[in-house]
């Protein structure tokens, strides 16, 4: 998929090994004890306790810290996964716990070896998940479980059917099918529940059997997980995975035709919201709807199919050019100059990486770069970096504190917009949604994909 390019100048290496200080400096400030400024401190929340320094594991890899990447895995290592399991105390959230998961499982990936202490660790934050699908016999796993206690009744799909590519690589590690066949059946329910329109599904489910329960509906918070792995769980796995790709291709076609819009001051396409009972579409973007065009490059590229390719290309743009000129995209997706960026996103510098590598345009890396520096402007401090202001409200302050995937997900993606493009190929690398890489068996069987992009074409 990635095309051919010229060896990084001596300038961008300069651009990567600065970013490289950058996120190095800031992950050390928030190891050590005693740091008001971060998100989540290792002490003062048990059920999530050092988990930022968990999903920092991968980050720490790509960017060969090595004395910092052996403190974190020993980190990982000698935590006590299990215990907040009190009666008292909920399991942690299930994005902390997919996030640790994930980050645990592509660290056994990346030091190849098999590592039973870490796979241990990764089965120690799956099994609450797994047993949440068995507590009531559901099709969906229960949120927020609390043990020996009901939970919650409702799940949004991202929840749902968040674990797919998680819980393959757990399975094909442990010799032990559970955790995939159970993955598998979640998303095959969500799959074949019946959409306010075809190829949408609501973002809202019924935990105990699994059914829609909202009919609002956009490729944004309560979703985009979801999609997302819609493709890369096909191109991770191969085969087995056509019905996730199959339906990815539905879902991208529906949106084509009945929510993506063009915006009237610049032509850039983007995805609004659909609601029959409101009317129809909604004419504004969600923030986290620019989880989508890195997933239609990457999908366009696999299928061959140029049209979705350019339109998440296109959509990149909007994104860029949102979060560039109006501080965010809960707007329509023409620009507005009257906020300073909302950067320390991970969207954006998600849909920048994968543009950089699917087309070798350096106005990308030139992109990255510039979001590099106006978060070292706006939101650099001595404790690390501040969280930007709430979209909308130039008046607001910013949080004292920096937010997890600051490590995880933000500066992996642009440290990597400064490597050589061979180095964590997408040719040979699938990243989760929460940017762990997961290593491609090239000996997959990938199904009759020709008469199925044959089919699609006609």
């Amino acid at each position: 998929m990635q095309p051919n390019a010229p060896p990084l100048s001596a300038s961008q290496l300069d651009q990567q090994s600065q970013i490289k200080h950058a996120f190095l400096r800031t992950y050390r400030l928030y190891t050590q004890p005693d740091q008001s400024h971060r998100a989540a401190s290792p002490d003062s929340h048990p059920e999530t306790a050092g988990a930022t320094i968990v999903d920092s594991l991968t980050a720490l890899h790509v960017m060969n810290l090595r004395e910092e990447f052996e403190a974190a895995l020993n980190h990982t290592i000698h935590w006590d996964f299990q215990g907040s399991n009190r009666s008292d105390q909920g399991i942690p959230d299930p994005e902390t716990l997919i996030r640790s998961l994930g980050a645990i499982l592509s660290t056994q990936e990346l030091i190849k070896s098999n590592h039973s202490t870490l796979l241990s660790k990764a089965q120690q934050l799956a099994d609450p998940i797994l047993n949440s699908w068995n507590f009531n016999q559901s099709a969906a796993p229960y949120p927020w479980l609390r043990l020996n206690h009901e939970g919650n009744k409702t799940l949004t799909v991202a929840q749902a059917g968040l674990v797919a590519l998680e819980f393959n690589r757990l399975s094909h590690w442990l010799g032990n099918d559970s955790y995939r066949i159970r993955a598998d059946e979640a998303s095959r329910v969500i799959m074949n529940n019946p959409p306010p329109f075809p190829g949408r599904h609501s973002p809202t489910l019924t935990a105990s059997t699994g059914p829609p329960v909202d009919e609002i509906v956009q490729w944004g918070a309560t979703l985009n997980s979801f999609l997302e792995y819609g493709i890369k769980y096909w191109q991770l796995v191969g085969e087995s995975a056509m019905f996730c790709m199959s339906h990815w291709q539905d879902t991208v076609d529906t949106l084509i035709q009945d929510i993506l819009q063009w915006s009237p001051g610049n032509s850039l396409p983007y995805l609004a919201g659909y609601s029959q009972a409101r009317g129809g579409r909604a004419s504004d973007m969600s923030q986290l709807s620019c989880f989508a065009p890195s997933s239609w490059m990457l999908g366009g590229k696999l299928l061959k199919n140029e049209a979705i390719f350019m339109l998440g290309l296109g959509m990149a743009e909007t994104c860029y050019q949102a979060e560039h000129s109006s501080g965010g995209t809960d707007n329509h997706a023409d620009d507005e100059k009257n906020q300073m960026p909302r950067y320390l996103r991970p969207e954006v510098a998600q849909n920048i990486w994968y543009a950089w590598r699917l087309t070798g345009d350096v106005k990308w890396q030139e992109r990255a770069w510039a979001i590099f520096q106006a978060s070292e402007l706006h939101f650099k401090n001595t404790g690390g970096y501040l969280a930007p202001h709430q979209p909308h409200d130039s008046q607001s302050t910013k949080q004292n504190s920096s937010q997890g995937f600051l490590f995880g997900e933000f500066f992996k993606y642009l440290y990597l917009t400064f490597t050589e493009r061979d180095y964590f190929s997408l040719d040979e690398w699938v990243f989760s949604t929460h940017a762990h890489p997961f290593r491609i068996d090239p000996g997959r069987p990938l199904g009759n994909l020709r008469e199925f992009i044959e089919r699609l074409q006609t």
